[in-house]
Protein backbone atom coordinates (compact mmCIF):
# COMPACT_ATOMS: atom_id res chain seq x y z
CA UNK A 1 0.00 0.00 0.00
CA UNK A 2 1.03 3.43 -0.40
CA UNK A 3 1.44 6.21 2.00
CA UNK A 4 -1.36 8.16 2.55
CA UNK A 5 -2.63 10.90 -0.14
CA UNK A 6 -3.73 14.15 0.67
CA UNK A 7 -5.49 15.54 3.86
CA UNK A 8 -9.40 15.54 3.75
CA UNK A 9 -11.92 14.64 5.70
CA UNK A 10 -12.63 10.81 6.18
CA UNK A 11 -15.51 8.31 6.56
CA UNK A 12 -14.84 5.74 8.81
CA UNK A 13 -16.62 3.02 6.84
CA UNK A 14 -18.27 3.81 3.29
CA UNK A 15 -20.30 0.88 2.18
CA UNK A 16 -21.28 0.23 -1.19
CA UNK A 17 -24.74 -1.30 -1.97
CA UNK A 18 -28.40 -0.29 -0.08
CA UNK A 19 -29.36 -3.75 -0.31
CA UNK A 20 -30.41 -5.44 3.29
CA UNK A 21 -26.75 -6.45 3.54
CA UNK A 22 -25.22 -3.17 3.41
CA UNK A 23 -28.24 -1.57 5.72
CA UNK A 24 -27.99 -4.11 8.11
CA UNK A 25 -24.26 -3.18 8.18
CA UNK A 26 -25.04 0.64 8.51
CA UNK A 27 -27.54 0.31 10.85
CA UNK A 28 -25.54 -1.47 13.50
CA UNK A 29 -22.35 0.60 12.56
CA UNK A 30 -24.38 3.38 12.87
CA UNK A 31 -25.87 3.42 16.27
CA UNK A 32 -21.96 2.33 17.99
CA UNK A 33 -21.37 5.65 16.88
CA UNK A 34 -19.14 5.07 13.39
CA UNK A 35 -19.84 7.53 10.80
CA UNK A 36 -20.97 5.46 8.25
CA UNK A 37 -22.00 6.50 4.19
CA UNK A 38 -23.82 4.21 2.43
CA UNK A 39 -23.93 4.84 -1.32
CA UNK A 40 -26.16 3.29 -4.19
CA UNK A 41 -25.73 2.99 -8.15
CA UNK A 42 -29.55 3.14 -8.63
CA UNK A 43 -31.06 6.66 -8.41
CA UNK A 44 -33.96 5.08 -6.49
CA UNK A 45 -34.84 2.23 -4.02
CA UNK A 46 -35.59 -1.14 -5.36
CA UNK A 47 -38.90 -2.15 -6.64
CA UNK A 48 -37.65 -5.62 -7.23
CA UNK A 49 -38.94 -8.10 -4.82
CA UNK A 50 -36.27 -9.99 -5.30
CA UNK A 51 -35.22 -12.58 -1.94
CA UNK A 52 -39.28 -12.96 -0.38
CA UNK A 53 -38.03 -15.04 2.45
CA UNK A 54 -36.94 -13.96 6.08
CA UNK A 55 -35.42 -16.96 7.82
CA UNK A 56 -36.03 -16.78 11.73
CA UNK A 57 -31.95 -15.98 12.82
CA UNK A 58 -32.53 -13.14 10.46
CA UNK A 59 -35.80 -11.95 12.28
CA UNK A 60 -34.09 -12.22 15.67
CA UNK A 61 -30.87 -10.17 14.21
CA UNK A 62 -33.52 -7.50 12.98
CA UNK A 63 -35.20 -7.42 16.29
CA UNK A 64 -32.03 -6.20 18.02
CA UNK A 65 -32.02 -3.27 15.47
CA UNK A 66 -35.26 -2.25 16.50
CA UNK A 67 -37.10 -2.91 13.31
CA UNK A 68 -38.51 -6.45 13.55
CA UNK A 69 -41.76 -5.54 14.38
CA UNK A 70 -42.09 -2.64 11.27
CA UNK A 71 -40.94 -5.97 9.12
CA UNK A 72 -43.00 -8.41 10.87
CA UNK A 73 -46.51 -6.00 9.99
CA UNK A 74 -45.50 -5.75 6.08
CA UNK A 75 -44.67 -9.49 5.79
CA UNK A 76 -47.20 -12.86 6.25
CA UNK A 77 -46.46 -16.15 7.96
CA UNK A 78 -48.59 -19.39 7.38
CA UNK A 79 -49.42 -19.00 3.73
CA UNK A 80 -51.61 -21.98 2.60
CA UNK A 81 -50.65 -23.24 -1.03
CA UNK A 82 -53.28 -23.75 -3.32
CA UNK A 83 -52.14 -26.52 -6.27
CA UNK A 84 -53.82 -26.57 -9.46
CA UNK A 85 -52.59 -29.59 -11.14
CA UNK A 86 -53.20 -29.61 -15.05
CA UNK A 87 -56.14 -31.80 -15.07
CA UNK A 88 -57.68 -29.02 -13.19
CA UNK A 89 -57.75 -31.01 -9.75
CA UNK A 90 -56.79 -28.66 -7.03
CA UNK A 91 -55.25 -29.72 -3.56
CA UNK A 92 -54.64 -27.03 -0.70
CA UNK A 93 -51.59 -27.90 1.33
CA UNK A 94 -49.94 -27.30 4.26
CA UNK A 95 -47.00 -23.62 3.69
CA UNK A 96 -44.17 -24.83 2.40
CA UNK A 97 -41.97 -23.22 5.14
CA UNK A 98 -41.72 -25.70 8.29
CA UNK A 99 -41.38 -23.88 11.37
CA UNK A 100 -38.91 -24.18 14.00
CA UNK A 101 -39.63 -28.07 16.04
CA UNK A 102 -39.63 -25.87 19.40
CA UNK A 103 -41.47 -23.00 19.06
CA UNK A 104 -40.14 -21.84 22.40
CA UNK A 105 -36.62 -21.82 21.36
CA UNK A 106 -36.97 -18.34 18.95
CA UNK A 107 -39.66 -15.12 19.21
CA UNK A 108 -39.66 -15.55 15.83
CA UNK A 109 -40.32 -19.46 14.77
CA UNK A 110 -41.79 -19.03 11.41
CA UNK A 111 -40.33 -18.02 7.75
CA UNK A 112 -41.51 -14.54 7.21
CA UNK A 113 -42.67 -14.15 3.53
CA UNK A 114 -41.90 -10.74 2.72
CA UNK A 115 -40.52 -8.67 -0.88
CA UNK A 116 -36.63 -7.64 -0.39
CA UNK A 117 -37.96 -3.59 -0.66
CA UNK A 118 -40.34 -4.30 2.27
CA UNK A 119 -37.40 -5.38 4.42
CA UNK A 120 -35.11 -2.08 2.92
CA UNK A 121 -37.52 0.26 3.88
CA UNK A 122 -37.71 0.08 7.34
CA UNK A 123 -33.64 -0.54 7.85
CA UNK A 124 -33.44 2.80 5.97
CA UNK A 125 -35.78 4.32 8.25
CA UNK A 126 -33.77 2.57 10.99
CA UNK A 127 -30.25 4.22 9.89
CA UNK A 128 -31.69 8.07 9.33
CA UNK A 129 -32.86 7.96 13.11
CA UNK A 130 -28.96 7.90 13.33
CA UNK A 131 -28.65 10.37 10.51
CA UNK A 132 -27.46 8.67 7.74
CA UNK A 133 -28.88 8.70 4.49
CA UNK A 134 -28.57 6.46 1.61
CA UNK A 135 -26.70 8.51 -1.05
CA UNK A 136 -28.55 7.33 -4.57
CA UNK A 137 -27.45 7.19 -7.52
CA UNK A 138 -23.86 7.04 -6.77
CA UNK A 139 -21.62 4.90 -8.03
CA UNK A 140 -18.57 3.49 -7.04
CA UNK A 141 -16.13 3.05 -10.32
CA UNK A 142 -12.23 2.58 -8.87
CA UNK A 143 -10.59 1.88 -5.70
CA UNK A 144 -6.85 3.21 -4.02
CA UNK A 145 -5.91 1.71 -0.89
CA UNK A 146 -3.55 3.61 1.32
CA UNK A 147 -1.83 3.16 4.87
CA UNK A 148 -4.79 4.12 6.45
CA UNK A 149 -7.62 5.03 3.99
CA UNK A 150 -9.25 3.78 1.24
CA UNK A 151 -9.73 6.32 -1.61
CA UNK A 152 -13.11 5.38 -3.49
CA UNK A 153 -13.61 7.20 -6.40
CA UNK A 154 -17.56 7.94 -7.65
CA UNK A 155 -19.68 9.06 -10.12
CA UNK A 156 -23.06 10.60 -9.17
CA UNK A 157 -25.14 13.67 -10.12
CA UNK A 158 -22.74 16.18 -9.08
CA UNK A 159 -20.05 14.90 -11.38
CA UNK A 160 -17.14 12.92 -10.29
CA UNK A 161 -16.13 13.09 -6.80
CA UNK A 162 -13.67 11.00 -4.29
CA UNK A 163 -14.28 9.36 -0.60
CA UNK A 164 -12.09 9.02 1.94
CA UNK A 165 -12.70 5.89 4.27
CA UNK A 166 -10.62 3.93 6.87
CA UNK A 167 -13.02 0.75 5.97
CA UNK A 168 -14.85 -0.34 2.75
CA UNK A 169 -16.99 -2.72 2.51
CA UNK A 170 -18.49 -4.34 -0.72
CA UNK A 171 -22.69 -5.43 -0.29
CA UNK A 172 -22.83 -4.24 -4.00
CA UNK A 173 -24.63 -7.76 -5.59
CA UNK A 174 -23.49 -10.68 -7.41
CA UNK A 175 -21.99 -8.22 -9.90
CA UNK A 176 -19.77 -6.37 -7.41
CA UNK A 177 -17.29 -3.66 -8.59
CA UNK A 178 -15.86 -3.58 -5.37
CA UNK A 179 -14.80 -7.35 -6.50
CA UNK A 180 -13.63 -6.64 -9.45
CA UNK A 181 -11.87 -3.41 -8.01
CA UNK A 182 -9.99 -5.93 -5.95
CA UNK A 183 -9.30 -8.61 -8.45
CA UNK A 184 -10.95 -11.41 -7.11
CA UNK A 185 -12.06 -14.01 -9.17
CA UNK A 186 -15.92 -15.59 -8.19
CA UNK A 187 -15.23 -18.70 -8.45
CA UNK A 188 -17.14 -21.70 -9.05
CA UNK A 189 -20.11 -22.30 -12.07
CA UNK A 190 -23.67 -21.29 -13.57
CA UNK A 191 -26.25 -24.05 -12.78
CA UNK A 192 -27.73 -25.18 -16.46
CA UNK A 193 -31.68 -24.09 -15.53
CA UNK A 194 -33.40 -21.29 -16.42
CA UNK A 195 -35.91 -19.63 -14.32
CA UNK A 196 -38.79 -16.82 -15.81
CA UNK A 197 -39.27 -14.49 -12.62
CA UNK A 198 -41.23 -11.61 -12.55
CA UNK A 199 -43.46 -8.73 -10.05
CA UNK A 200 -47.21 -9.00 -11.63
CA UNK A 201 -50.39 -7.83 -11.01
CA UNK A 202 -53.19 -10.08 -11.86
CA UNK A 203 -57.34 -10.85 -11.22
CA UNK A 204 -58.53 -13.60 -10.41
CA UNK A 205 -56.38 -15.28 -7.64
CA UNK A 206 -56.66 -15.15 -4.22
CA UNK A 207 -53.98 -12.90 -1.99
CA UNK A 208 -54.38 -14.72 0.73
CA UNK A 209 -52.87 -17.86 -0.85
CA UNK A 210 -49.39 -18.77 -2.47
CA UNK A 211 -50.20 -20.80 -5.86
CA UNK A 212 -48.03 -23.68 -7.57
CA UNK A 213 -49.12 -24.83 -10.94
CA UNK A 214 -47.21 -28.43 -12.11
CA UNK A 215 -46.97 -28.24 -15.42
CA UNK A 216 -45.31 -30.48 -18.13
CA UNK A 217 -42.45 -27.30 -18.57
CA UNK A 218 -41.95 -28.05 -14.56
CA UNK A 219 -43.97 -25.42 -12.34
CA UNK A 220 -45.06 -22.10 -12.06
CA UNK A 221 -45.40 -20.49 -8.70
CA UNK A 222 -47.40 -17.22 -7.69
CA UNK A 223 -46.49 -16.22 -4.43
CA UNK A 224 -48.63 -13.03 -3.44
CA UNK A 225 -46.35 -9.97 -1.48
CA UNK A 226 -47.67 -8.60 1.80
CA UNK A 227 -48.84 -5.26 1.81
CA UNK A 228 -48.89 -4.85 -2.21
CA UNK A 229 -51.05 -6.06 -4.91
CA UNK A 230 -48.16 -7.68 -6.68
CA UNK A 231 -47.11 -11.37 -7.05
CA UNK A 232 -43.91 -12.44 -7.34
CA UNK A 233 -43.84 -15.15 -10.54
CA UNK A 234 -41.17 -17.94 -10.93
CA UNK A 235 -41.54 -20.41 -13.71
CA UNK A 236 -39.12 -23.12 -14.76
CA UNK A 237 -38.25 -23.89 -17.96
CA UNK A 238 -37.63 -27.09 -19.37
CA UNK A 239 -34.28 -28.37 -20.45
CA UNK A 240 -33.56 -27.64 -24.15
CA UNK A 241 -36.62 -25.59 -24.71
CA UNK A 242 -36.45 -21.99 -26.43
CA UNK A 243 -35.91 -19.37 -24.14
CA UNK A 244 -37.53 -16.07 -24.91
CA UNK A 245 -37.54 -12.58 -23.37
CA UNK A 246 -39.49 -12.18 -20.41
CA UNK A 247 -42.76 -10.49 -21.21
CA UNK A 248 -46.31 -10.29 -19.94
CA UNK A 249 -48.10 -11.73 -22.81
CA UNK A 250 -45.50 -14.33 -22.46
CA UNK A 251 -46.00 -15.30 -19.06
CA UNK A 252 -49.83 -14.89 -19.99
CA UNK A 253 -49.20 -17.62 -22.28
CA UNK A 254 -47.82 -19.80 -20.22
CA UNK A 255 -50.69 -19.81 -17.72
CA UNK A 256 -53.61 -19.95 -20.13
CA UNK A 257 -51.53 -22.93 -21.95
CA UNK A 258 -52.06 -24.77 -17.70
CA UNK A 259 -55.21 -23.39 -16.47
CA UNK A 260 -57.46 -22.22 -19.52
CA UNK A 261 -57.62 -18.34 -21.03
CA UNK A 262 -59.86 -16.24 -18.80
CA UNK A 263 -59.00 -17.68 -15.88
CA UNK A 264 -56.12 -15.71 -14.50
CA UNK A 265 -55.46 -12.46 -16.58
CA UNK A 266 -51.93 -10.47 -16.03
CA UNK A 267 -52.99 -6.58 -16.07
CA UNK A 268 -49.07 -5.56 -14.84
CA UNK A 269 -45.81 -6.06 -14.47
CA UNK A 270 -43.36 -4.33 -12.40
CA UNK A 271 -39.71 -6.52 -12.56
CA UNK A 272 -39.76 -9.15 -15.47
CA UNK A 273 -36.39 -11.29 -15.61
CA UNK A 274 -34.96 -14.38 -17.60
CA UNK A 275 -32.80 -16.02 -14.70
CA UNK A 276 -30.24 -18.71 -14.03
CA UNK A 277 -28.60 -19.18 -10.84
CA UNK A 278 -24.61 -18.82 -9.96
CA UNK A 279 -23.14 -20.77 -7.58
CA UNK A 280 -20.41 -19.06 -6.80
CA UNK A 281 -17.95 -17.98 -3.66
CA UNK A 282 -14.56 -15.52 -3.42
CA UNK A 283 -11.33 -17.14 -2.11
CA UNK A 284 -11.11 -14.13 0.13
CA UNK A 285 -13.52 -11.79 2.13
CA UNK A 286 -10.95 -9.16 2.73
CA UNK A 287 -8.10 -7.40 1.25
CA UNK A 288 -6.56 -4.65 3.06
CA UNK A 289 -9.37 -2.51 4.20
CA UNK A 290 -12.50 -3.42 1.09
CA UNK A 291 -14.23 -6.26 2.70
CA UNK A 292 -17.01 -8.11 0.44
CA UNK A 293 -20.22 -9.04 2.14
CA UNK A 294 -23.33 -10.94 0.84
CA UNK A 295 -24.56 -11.62 -3.08
CA UNK A 296 -20.89 -9.62 -3.67
CA UNK A 297 -18.74 -12.59 -1.69
CA UNK A 298 -21.22 -15.42 -2.45
CA UNK A 299 -23.63 -16.58 -5.16
CA UNK A 300 -26.36 -19.38 -4.80
CA UNK A 301 -29.20 -20.61 -6.04
CA UNK A 302 -32.43 -19.24 -4.20
CA UNK A 303 -33.85 -22.64 -2.91
CA UNK A 304 -34.54 -22.69 1.02
CA UNK A 305 -34.80 -18.77 1.25
CA UNK A 306 -31.22 -18.13 1.98
CA UNK A 307 -30.19 -15.23 -0.57
CA UNK A 308 -30.89 -12.07 1.22
CA UNK A 309 -30.69 -14.13 5.05
CA UNK A 310 -26.82 -14.70 4.67
CA UNK A 311 -25.99 -11.85 3.50
CA UNK A 312 -27.78 -10.13 6.72
CA UNK A 313 -26.07 -12.74 9.27
CA UNK A 314 -22.90 -11.65 7.07
CA UNK A 315 -23.27 -8.37 8.29
CA UNK A 316 -24.15 -8.74 11.66
CA UNK A 317 -20.55 -10.42 12.30
CA UNK A 318 -18.22 -7.90 10.66
CA UNK A 319 -20.24 -4.71 12.13
CA UNK A 320 -19.62 -5.13 15.98
CA UNK A 321 -15.53 -6.07 14.79
CA UNK A 322 -15.58 -3.15 12.72
CA UNK A 323 -17.01 -0.93 15.57
CA UNK A 324 -14.41 -2.89 17.57
CA UNK A 325 -11.36 -2.24 15.28
CA UNK A 326 -12.52 1.46 14.53
CA UNK A 327 -12.27 2.26 18.76
CA UNK A 328 -9.03 0.76 18.70
CA UNK A 329 -8.93 -3.05 18.80
CA UNK A 330 -6.29 -4.54 16.57
CA UNK A 331 -7.27 -4.67 13.13
CA UNK A 332 -5.86 -8.57 12.77
CA UNK A 333 -9.77 -8.89 14.51
CA UNK A 334 -11.58 -8.39 11.08
CA UNK A 335 -9.48 -11.37 9.91
CA UNK A 336 -12.62 -14.37 11.81
CA UNK A 337 -15.05 -12.30 9.82
CA UNK A 338 -13.87 -14.55 7.20
CA UNK A 339 -12.69 -17.29 9.23
CA UNK A 340 -16.32 -17.46 10.83
CA UNK A 341 -18.50 -16.43 7.71
CA UNK A 342 -17.04 -17.80 4.44
CA UNK A 343 -17.54 -21.84 5.69
CA UNK A 344 -21.36 -21.11 6.07
CA UNK A 345 -21.14 -19.40 2.74
CA UNK A 346 -19.94 -22.55 1.32
CA UNK A 347 -22.28 -24.57 3.06
CA UNK A 348 -25.52 -22.70 2.18
CA UNK A 349 -23.89 -23.19 -1.58
CA UNK A 350 -23.94 -26.56 -1.40
CA UNK A 351 -27.06 -27.45 0.49
CA UNK A 352 -28.90 -24.61 -1.78
CA UNK A 353 -27.68 -26.19 -4.80
CA UNK A 354 -28.32 -29.96 -3.78
CA UNK A 355 -31.94 -28.97 -2.98
CA UNK A 356 -32.61 -26.67 -6.75
CA UNK A 357 -31.30 -29.94 -8.35
CA UNK A 358 -33.73 -31.98 -6.86
CA UNK A 359 -36.47 -29.32 -7.33
CA UNK A 360 -36.00 -29.61 -11.41
CA UNK A 361 -35.41 -32.79 -11.33
CA UNK A 362 -38.84 -33.71 -9.91
CA UNK A 363 -40.70 -30.41 -10.58
CA UNK A 364 -41.54 -31.93 -14.14
CA UNK A 365 -43.28 -34.76 -12.41
CA UNK A 366 -46.69 -33.28 -11.63
CA UNK A 367 -47.84 -32.42 -8.18
CA UNK A 368 -46.05 -35.06 -6.44
CA UNK A 369 -42.97 -34.38 -7.92
CA UNK A 370 -43.54 -31.04 -6.89
CA UNK A 371 -44.63 -31.90 -3.14
CA UNK A 372 -40.93 -33.57 -3.17
CA UNK A 373 -38.91 -30.72 -4.45
CA UNK A 374 -40.53 -28.53 -1.52
CA UNK A 375 -40.08 -31.51 0.99
CA UNK A 376 -36.66 -30.84 1.15
CA UNK A 377 -36.30 -26.73 1.21
CA UNK A 378 -36.55 -26.94 5.56
CA UNK A 379 -34.50 -27.53 8.37
CA UNK A 380 -32.50 -26.12 11.03
CA UNK A 381 -29.58 -25.22 8.90
CA UNK A 382 -32.60 -22.99 6.82
CA UNK A 383 -33.75 -20.89 9.67
CA UNK A 384 -30.13 -19.90 10.76
CA UNK A 385 -30.88 -21.10 14.46
CA UNK A 386 -28.02 -24.23 14.16
CA UNK A 387 -25.44 -22.31 12.34
CA UNK A 388 -22.09 -21.52 14.55
CA UNK A 389 -18.56 -20.94 14.02
CA UNK A 390 -16.35 -24.71 14.87
CA UNK A 391 -13.08 -23.97 16.00
CA UNK A 392 -13.40 -19.81 16.63
CA UNK A 393 -10.51 -18.22 17.76
CA UNK A 394 -12.29 -15.53 19.27
CA UNK A 395 -13.92 -18.76 21.85
CA UNK A 396 -11.92 -18.95 25.29
CA UNK A 397 -12.22 -22.71 24.29
CA UNK A 398 -11.56 -22.57 20.73
CA UNK A 399 -14.31 -24.71 20.42
CA UNK A 400 -17.62 -23.86 18.25
CA UNK A 401 -18.95 -20.61 18.89
CA UNK A 402 -22.83 -21.10 19.47
CA UNK A 403 -25.65 -19.28 19.11
CA UNK A 404 -26.49 -17.97 22.70
CA UNK A 405 -29.98 -19.02 23.39
CA UNK A 406 -33.40 -17.16 23.61
CA UNK A 407 -35.14 -18.01 27.09
CA UNK A 408 -38.07 -15.90 28.57
CA UNK A 409 -39.51 -15.64 31.96
CA UNK A 410 -36.37 -13.32 32.98
CA UNK A 411 -37.43 -11.77 36.16
CA UNK A 412 -35.69 -8.76 38.08
CA UNK A 413 -35.63 -5.58 39.73
CA UNK A 414 -36.53 -3.09 37.31
CA UNK A 415 -36.59 -5.77 34.41
CA UNK A 416 -38.55 -8.65 32.63
CA UNK A 417 -38.11 -10.29 29.93
CA UNK A 418 -35.76 -12.64 28.35
CA UNK A 419 -32.07 -12.96 27.67
CA UNK A 420 -32.80 -11.68 23.99
CA UNK A 421 -33.33 -8.15 25.86
CA UNK A 422 -30.23 -8.61 27.95
CA UNK A 423 -28.50 -8.98 24.32
CA UNK A 424 -30.17 -6.16 22.90
CA UNK A 425 -27.76 -3.39 21.63
CA UNK A 426 -24.08 -3.09 20.87
CA UNK A 427 -22.43 -4.32 23.69
CA UNK A 428 -21.15 -7.78 25.33
CA UNK A 429 -23.21 -9.38 27.59
CA UNK A 430 -21.67 -11.19 30.43
CA UNK A 431 -24.13 -14.22 32.36
CA UNK A 432 -23.04 -15.37 35.78
CA UNK A 433 -25.44 -18.10 37.09
CA UNK A 434 -24.90 -17.92 40.85
CA UNK A 435 -27.34 -17.21 44.24
CA UNK A 436 -24.16 -15.45 45.58
CA UNK A 437 -24.89 -11.85 45.69
CA UNK A 438 -20.67 -11.18 45.49
CA UNK A 439 -20.06 -13.48 42.56
CA UNK A 440 -19.91 -11.02 40.09
CA UNK A 441 -17.36 -8.44 41.89
CA UNK A 442 -14.24 -10.00 39.76
CA UNK A 443 -16.24 -8.09 36.51
CA UNK A 444 -16.02 -4.96 37.82
CA UNK A 445 -14.08 -2.37 36.36
CA UNK A 446 -14.76 -4.18 33.20
CA UNK A 447 -15.05 -1.87 29.86
CA UNK A 448 -18.89 0.53 29.68
CA UNK A 449 -19.34 -2.01 26.46
CA UNK A 450 -19.51 -5.02 28.64
CA UNK A 451 -22.81 -5.37 30.36
CA UNK A 452 -22.71 -7.75 33.51
CA UNK A 453 -26.09 -9.56 34.66
CA UNK A 454 -26.25 -12.09 37.75
CA UNK A 455 -29.10 -14.83 36.94
CA UNK A 456 -29.93 -15.99 40.69
CA UNK A 457 -31.55 -15.25 44.15
CA UNK A 458 -31.64 -11.68 44.91
CA UNK A 459 -31.22 -10.79 40.95
CA UNK A 460 -32.67 -12.12 37.80
CA UNK A 461 -34.84 -14.89 38.37
CA UNK A 462 -35.09 -17.51 36.19
CA UNK A 463 -38.22 -18.05 36.68
CA UNK A 464 -38.81 -21.38 34.43
CA UNK A 465 -35.50 -22.54 34.38
CA UNK A 466 -35.42 -21.97 30.60
CA UNK A 467 -32.13 -19.88 30.81
CA UNK A 468 -30.11 -22.55 32.63
CA UNK A 469 -31.19 -25.53 30.94
CA UNK A 470 -30.50 -23.64 27.59
CA UNK A 471 -27.15 -22.44 28.18
CA UNK A 472 -26.75 -26.07 29.96
CA UNK A 473 -24.67 -24.30 33.22
CA UNK A 474 -24.60 -25.68 36.60
CA UNK A 475 -25.65 -23.48 39.22
CA UNK A 476 -22.48 -21.33 39.41
CA UNK A 477 -21.05 -20.97 35.88
CA UNK A 478 -20.15 -17.94 33.85
CA UNK A 479 -21.21 -17.19 30.04
CA UNK A 480 -19.75 -14.62 27.95
CA UNK A 481 -21.86 -13.49 24.72
CA UNK A 482 -20.17 -11.39 22.07
CA UNK A 483 -22.18 -8.18 20.85
CA UNK A 484 -23.77 -10.26 17.40
CA UNK A 485 -25.05 -12.91 20.30
CA UNK A 486 -22.77 -16.09 19.85
CA UNK A 487 -21.17 -17.58 23.19
CA UNK A 488 -17.22 -16.75 23.42
CA UNK A 489 -17.09 -18.24 26.40
CA UNK A 490 -18.75 -20.90 29.39
CA UNK A 491 -16.64 -21.82 32.20
CA UNK A 492 -17.05 -22.48 36.08
CA UNK A 493 -17.53 -19.54 38.28
CA UNK A 494 -13.89 -20.45 39.92
CA UNK A 495 -12.12 -19.69 36.21
CA UNK A 496 -13.73 -16.38 36.17
CA UNK A 497 -9.94 -14.54 35.47
CA UNK A 498 -9.74 -16.48 32.67
CA UNK A 499 -13.09 -15.37 31.26
CA UNK A 500 -12.25 -11.44 32.38
CA UNK A 501 -8.61 -11.86 30.58
CA UNK A 502 -10.61 -12.97 27.53
CA UNK A 503 -13.03 -10.50 27.17
CA UNK A 504 -10.34 -7.70 28.31
CA UNK A 505 -8.58 -9.36 25.30
CA UNK A 506 -11.54 -8.91 22.92
CA UNK A 507 -12.23 -5.24 23.98
CA UNK A 508 -8.96 -3.66 24.88
CA UNK A 509 -7.84 -0.58 22.76
CA UNK A 510 -4.47 -0.11 21.34
CA UNK A 511 -2.48 3.16 21.61
CA UNK A 512 -3.13 4.20 17.81
CA UNK A 513 -6.98 3.47 16.80
CA UNK A 514 -7.04 2.03 13.20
Amino acid sequence: MSHSASAGAFTDVLVIGAGPTGLTLACDLARRGVDVRVIERFDRPSVASRGKGLQPRSLEILDDLGVAGEILARGATKLPVRMIDADGSVVDREPIATPVPDPSMTPYPELLWIAEFDVEGPLRDRLALDGVHVEFATTATALEQHDDHVLVHVNSARGPASIRARWVVGADGGKSTVRHCLGLPFEGFTMDDYWYLGDLRLDGLDHSLQYIFPTAEGMIGLTPLPTTDLWQWQSTIKAGAELREPSLPLYQRLLDEHLGAGRVTLTDATWLSLYRANVRLVPRYRVGRVLLAGDAAHAHSPAGAQGMNTGIQDSWNLAWKLGAVLSGADASLLDTYEEERRPVAAAVLRLSTTRMRKFVATAADGADGVNKGLASMGGEVTTGLAIGYPASSLSLDGRRAERAPYAAGLRGPGFAGSTFDLFRGPHWTILVFSDRADSTKSFAGLPADVHVHRIGTGAIHDSRGAAAARFDTGPETVVLVRPDGYIAARAPLGETAQVRAHVQRLTERQSVAA
